[in-house]
């Protein structure tokens, strides 16, 4: 039987801070069985539904964690293991 490996998520955090900073953001991955959806998802203190906030330098680095997802599982059967 041969296994494969997924990353379903980065977080994206200030330099300096922990991962579950109340400014990370979390890039996901998601399959609704129609292909890949980039999900954001944010928890700071005043979350309102429907909106994510990125500062202009936390944007390249959201973008490049959602392409790094995207192209690994674009490139997915390369990732295999018997």
């Amino acid at each position: 039987m041969k296994y494969t490996q997924t990353i379903k998520t980065i977080i994206v955090y200030p330099e300096g801070e922990a991962w579950f900073h109340e400014l990370a953001t979390e890039v996901c991955i998601e399959d609704e069985g129609g292909g890949y959806y980039v999900v954001l998802n944010q928890s700071p203190d005043n979350p309102e539904p429907g909106q994510v906030r990125l500062d202009p330098e936390e944007l390249d680095a959201v973008y490049a964690a959602a392409k790094q997802l995207l192209n690994q599982h674009n490139n997915n059967d390369n990732n295999t293991t018997d």
